[in-house]
């Protein structure tokens, strides 16, 4: 259970980072230096994130999956993350359906809050997994003197 509290944060973090950074790129490059993030905003982007987290821990969480399978969740997750915010912005009205340009634009920066994040905890998981292999090895080369 702390290990998966612990992985709702982290993932939390990283989502909530990537979101604010994208977003604030995207309204300062369409908006300009006008552009404003209003308290509400804030508030139901955390929100966002914290479904983004709540979603990765119940669906990629088992690291025993096989590579099929995890590309499989990893679909399905970014398929349901992508729907939910789309919802989500569609209803605070933060784009259109209607309106192409908005929707594409809106559209980009969902895929890449959703791809930063995902590649940020493969490569931080990868980097890790390395580190634990290196003393693993270290304490068996120990053993054996």
């Amino acid at each position: 259970m702390k290990e998966k509290l612990n992985t709702l944060i982290l993932i939390f973090t990283r989502f909530a980072t990537a979101i604010f950074l994208i977003d604030s790129i995207a309204l300062l490059s369409f908006k300009g230096k006008e552009a404003k993030l209003y308290a509400l905003d804030v508030l139901i982007i955390l929100g966002i994130a914290f479904i983004c987290a709540l979603l990765y821990v119940l669906l990629l969480s088992d690291r025993n999956f096989s590579k099929k399978k995890m590309l499989a969740m990893q679909i399905i997750y970014t398929l349901i993350i992508n729907a939910i915010v789309l919802v989500i912005g569609h209803y605070l009205k933060w784009f259109s359906f209607c309106n192409i340009s908005t929707f594409f634009i809106f559209e980009s920066v969902i895929i890449g809050v959703i791809t930063i994040t995902i590649l940020y905890s493969y490569k931080s998981d990868s980097a890790t997994a390395k580190k634990m292999t290196e003393k693993l090895k270290n304490l068996g080369s120990e053993e054996e003197k």
